[in-house]
């Protein structure tokens, strides 16, 4: 086991901050990486092959202990989500995007065509309900 070192409160704080960060982009990358799932707007193109892949899932995990054993030295603070705060927040994000794409908020991008406005309307509404039904 390493030594732990007490930084500055501020410090201690900025690499929180970091580490928050950075190991959630590990972990978002990660995840992409051995899923490799597609959607219907969003699709991964794998562009390399099975072993750099291995070797990036390598280096992740290699990452990802030194992360721990960073936290373990320097002691910075943990953040801890509760599940049913991040569904909430992501439903409340996704809300506001959708709602923010309505054919009466999009007019910066010119006006809208009267003549689909209700279908598209509507079309959003009904995913606005079926995201709606994701809780906690």
């Amino acid at each position: 086991m390493s030594r732990k070192i007490n930084l500055s409160e501020n410090h201690t704080r900025s690499l929180s901050s970091s580490l928050i960060v950075v190991e959630k982009s590990l972990l978002e990358l990660e995840d992409m990486l051995l899923k490799q799932a597609n959607g219907c707007c969003n699709v991964l193109v794998k562009d390399i092959d099975d072993e750099t892949l291995a070797y990036n899932i390598t280096a992740i995990h290699e990452a990802k202990k030194c992360i721990c054993e960073l936290a373990e030295k320097y002691g910075p603070s943990i953040e801890k989500m509760n599940l049913q705060r991040v569904i909430n927040a992501k439903r409340t994000k996704i809300w506001e995007i959708l709602t923010d794409t309505l054919s009466r908020k999009i007019k910066g991008y010119g006006t809208f065509p009267k003549k689909y406005a209700e279908e598209y309307d509507s079309d959003i509404n009904r995913l606005l309900e079926i995201i709606n039904k994701i809780h906690y």
